[in-house]
Order: structure tokens, then C-alpha cells, then sequence
């Protein structure tokens, strides 16, 4: 579904990507970690066609991003939550945000109605939908963002730092959504220096130094990242490498080793 070869990009400043060969499949979940200033950001511009490479190409769905002339069937096919909510607002209230980008796919008034209610519900935010934007938490305004990017019901959706600027409650609910919908089949592209984050990725990407370091399973990635020490990995894998166990990447994964382990079975 996204392609990119041999990708070099750069800021005045110097370069931030270069020779960068990554794929996406339908229905993948992407997992990319990295140091600020890794371009982890600047490589989901490139793939939303925001920004255009210096050399190399990007493609989503075989269309390249530098055909300006079908931006927007990208933009139809990739979504993308902002890392800063406050960036991602257009309208003054949540249904304002939401209408504004089905009216730009055509879509009839019903149909409108119908998967704003049906997203709505599923965040379970449908008492916001008549707030004034400003006034909401930065975690609402998260959910609001990414509301407004399910309801366009892209191929794939692309996250930058999505629970950054959430508390844990709203983190753990904004994560259990982003494994629903890739459970539904959208591909998502999952952009954050938390490790923790990626635990339910297909396959996860560490950039550092201007290209792709290490990729694999996060099973794979974060055993490297442990002998390399180089980058943290979840506290529940460094555990349960350290005491012999299998291999854990949550909490409750490695209590679950531990009891057994304790028990002999």
C-alpha cells in the first residue's frame, strides 16, 4: 500500500533521512521508534504527501506523492493524528471538525450523520459533539482527533506521538482503539518514542542516524535494543529476559510467567 524507495529528505539545517526503503502492506500495523530528531515525523509527511522527498519516491497505492493532481485520493486513503491536537482543529466545535471532511468526499447528509454517531459512540465521546474545541482536555481533544480521522474511514491511519499530551486513562483507551481498527483492517503507521506503545505491532522500525537501524518483531527489535543498549525496551521484556522467563511484553504477561515459574509448571 506505501512505498518508499530510496528516500532522502533534508532541512537546511542538514539531513534527516537518507536512503530510507520501507514498505506497508493493507491491514499492517507498523510500529517506528526513535531519539527526537530521528525523523520520525518528517517520515509521515512524506508519506501524507506534506512533505516531498529530495530524492528517491513515496507512493500510496501506487500513486507517487509528487503527482499533485491526486493528492487528494492520498489523502482519502492515509489519514494522520498530529502529534500537537490543537494543530489538527479546523472547525469551532467537534461536529464541525468531523462534518467538514465527509462534506469533502461527497458524501450524503444521512451517511454524515451516520458515522459520526457511529464513531462517536465507539470513542465514546458522544457528549463532546456539540463542545466548543478550546474548551476541551488535551485527551479529548486527542479522541476528537482521531475521530475525525476514523470517520473518514481511511485505508490507513498514521499517528505521531497520538497519546504524548494524555493522561493514562485516555492512553489506554486511545491505544485499545488504534488495535481495534487495525484488528478491522486498517493499516496503521505508529510513530512514538515509547516502546510501550508498540507492543501489539506487526513489525517495528527504529530511524536513528538519518536511516532505518533495526527492524523486525518488537520481539526481535527490542532483544537488539537490549544488547545494543541503545534505546529503552518495556520494563516487562528487560524483566523477564533478565530473570530466563519467556519472553514478556506486558505486565500481566510476565506476573503470569513469574506464578508459573514459582508454582514449577
Amino acid at each position: 500500500m506505501i512505498e518508499l524507495k530510496d528516500v532522502y529528505f533534508s532541512y537546511p539545517s542538514g539531513a534527516v533521512l537518507e536512503g530510507i526503503d520501507l514498505t506497508v502492506k493493507k491491514g499492517e500495523y507498523v510500529g517506528i521508534m526513535g531519539h527526537n530528531g530521528s525523523g520520525k515525523t518528517t517520515l509521515a509527511r512524506l508519506i501524507t504527501g506534506l512533505l516531498l522527498p529530495g530524492k528517491g519516491h513515496v507512493r500510496v497505492n501506487k500513486i507517487f506523492t509528487t503527482d499533485s493532481e491526486r493528492l487528494l485520493d492520498i489523502r482519502r486513503s492515509t489519514g494522520m493524528v498530529f502529534q500537537d491536537p490543537d494543530a489538527q482543529a479546523i472547525g469551532e466545535t467537534m461536529e464541525e471538525d468531523l462534518v467538514f471532511g465527509l462534506e469533502n468526499l461527497g458524501l450524503p447528509v444521512p451517511e454524515i450523520n451516520t458515522r459520526i454517531e457511529k464513531y462517536l459512540d465507539l470513542l465514546g465521546i458522544r457528549e463532546l459533539r456539540h463542545r466548543n474545541i478550546r474548551t476541551l482536555s488535551g485527551g479529548q481533544k486527542q479522541l476528537v482527533n482521531l475521530a475525525a480521522v476514523m470517520v473518514m474511514e481511511p485505508e490507513c491511519i498514521i499517528l505521531d506521538e497520538p497519546v504524548s499530551m494524555v493522561d493514562a486513562r485516555c492512553r489506554k483507551i486511545i491505544l485499545q482503539h488504534i488495535a481495534r481498527l487495525n484488528h478491522e483492517g486498517t493499516a496503521i503507521v505508529h510513530i512514538t518514542h515509547d516502546p510501550e506503545e508498540l507492543i501489539r505491532c506487526h513489525r517495528l522500525i527504529v530511524l536513528s542516524l538519518c536511516g532505518i537501524t533495526n527492524q523486525g518483531t518488537p520481539r526481535e527489535v527490542f532483544g537488539q535494543l537490549l544488547d545494543e543498549k541503545k534505546m529503552d525496551v518495556p520494563a516487562p521484556y528487560a524483566i523477564s529476559r533478565k530473570l530466563g522467563l519467556p519472553l514478556a511484553l506486558t505486565t500481566e504477561a510476565l506476573l503470569e510467567e513469574l506464578c508459573r515459574s514459582r508454582s514449577g509448571n
